[in-house]
């Protein structure tokens, strides 16, 4: 689904389409998506949609994510359970689990009284306290709409050039 506007510019004018750019979609690699790329013709900026169901910047799906990380912090529900965590997947959680242990004083900062105090205490409650916000996709929604930023990285078109060569994330 193509933008309203220009993010850049808050030109009104409609974004055109400009090709798509493959990723890669599953933890494993093996699966391929495309993310849909616009063109602003009042500023010249492109921009690009990330299909629905995957995070910016990892190839893990949001689904899968928010099951082994709900399972890792005992918020897994009874019934049915999807297959345990592959080695990569397992990479993959660790890795997430890492940077969103460095985001959690942005992340609660953004999201303010939503958040309790308590959930900046470690990973765990703010996972538990992040869920009670809704689905992880909904959150990436939330933080993409409201704050021009991701769970686990800042979006890199929105930063300046000489920001993007310097952010480790």
């Amino acid at each position: 689904m193509a933008p309203k506007g220009c993010p850049e510019c808050g030109g009104s004018r409609k974004l055109w389409r400009h090709g798509t750019i493959p990723r890669c979609r599953g933890s494993e690699g093996d699966e391929k998506a495309g993310s849909s790329r616009f063109f602003c013709v009042q500023c010249g900026h492109t921009w690009s949609v990330i299909p629905a169901g995957m995070f910016p910047y990892r190839s893990m799906a949001v689904g899968r994510f928010q099951w082994l990380m709900d399972e890792r912090f005992g918020l897994a529900g009874r019934g049915a359970r999807p297959p345990p965590a592959t080695e990569i997947e397992e990479g993959c959680i660790r890795r997430a689990c890492k940077v969103l242990s460095k985001r959690i004083p942005f992340l609660c900062g953004l999201l303010g009284q939503q958040m309790p105090l308590g959930a900046r205490a470690d990973l765990g409650c703010f996972w538990r306290a992040l869920r009670e916000l809704g689905s992880t996709g909904d959150i990436l929604v939330r933080l993409a709409r409201e704050f021009k930023t991701s769970l686990l990285a800042c979006y890199q078109s929105l930063r300046s050039h000489w920001e993007r060569k310097e952010a480790p994330d």
